[in-house]
């Protein structure tokens, strides 16, 4: 799924190989993916978490009571497991996302967009099932199996957009797992996409020109600190960032900032995770 698109984009022949490796340590669940560091960056403010300069003055929190979000939302989730004849399971999967609530139009073109997307993911995750199934069958270690686990996050919802950040986990009984993405966000009054350029307003080449300039900014100051998230040959990076389009949904909203994403292998270690710049409002 995301990291074979990855890969399709990059044009890493490396990274195909070395997720493909089988290996044969236990599993490393969707637990740990969760505690998989994000890395962030911005062009302009610092977070709100974080402590501000003296010459800066804390942003003012903004409220977001039930009563000035635009949509509301219940979680929904698809669970299967596959097993064998002999009912060991060899492959496990879930997959949650929100599901708006009300009849408004807007409602109606999220749930129907999710509801897409959920059945391309339900075709992906079929796609291994006979290497899982033969993979365990061979295992003697009962407790170990495939996995792809799906969880959410509405990282912003107000009366002008509503974002979504899902997180997956694809399990294939190798070392650790591969985390992946999806991220979109939605026209509050409408529910239809809408894309960071828009937002913004400038045009698809301004943002990733925009966004590239400051994952090389960031890469500049890791290097002078230590800092050991990135691969260490700044052209290598640069020539990895110029293949990526970043108007791919590789960005969601939060705390009035456009949050953009490398996912792990693309231009730093599987450790540093998701590489994150942030532009705002």
């Amino acid at each position: 799924m995301k990291r074979k698109e990855l890969a399709k984009k990059l044009g890493i022949v490396g990274l195909a190989w070395m997720l493909a490796m089988p290996l044969t340590v236990p599993a490393v669940y969707a637990a740990d993916a969760q505690k998989t560091n994000t890395q962030t960056q911005e062009d302009q403010t610092p977070e709100a978490s974080e402590a501000p300069s003296p010459d800066e003055e804390p942003a003012a929190a903004t409220p977001e009571s039930e009563d000035e979000k635009s949509l509301q939302f219940e979680t929904k989730t698809y669970a299967k497991e596959y097993k064998t004849a002999d009912g060991k399971v060899y492959k496990e999967v879930s997959f949650s996302y929100p599901y708006a609530k009300g009849s408004s139009q807007a409602a109606k073109e999220l749930n129907q967009f999710y509801k897409k997307l959920l059945n391309k993911w339900k075709e992906a995750v079929k796609e291994n099932l006979k290497d899982a199934k033969s993979l365990v069958e061979e295992s003697k270690d009962s407790e170990n199996h495939y996995g792809d686990q799906v969880s959410y996050k509405i990282t912003s919802n107000d009366d002008q957009y509503i974002s979504v950040l899902q997180s997956g986990y694809e399990y294939t009984m190798g070392a650790h797992g591969m985390p992946y993405r999806y991220t979109y966000i939605f026209d509050a009054k409408t529910g239809k996409k809408v894309s960071a350029a828009s937002i913004l307003g400038i045009s698809k080449n301004q943002l990733n020109q925009k966004v590239r300039n400051l994952f090389l900014k960031k890469f500049d100051n890791a290097k002078k600190d230590g800092d050991t998230m990135f691969y260490q040959d700044r052209s290598e990076v640069k020539a990895t960032l110029d293949k990526m389009d970043f108007n791919e949904n590789l960005y969601y909203l939060k705390n009035g900032k456009l949050r953009f994403y490398a996912d792990p292998y693309a231009v730093g270690p599987y450790a540093a995770g998701f590489i994150e710049v942030a532009v705002k409002l």
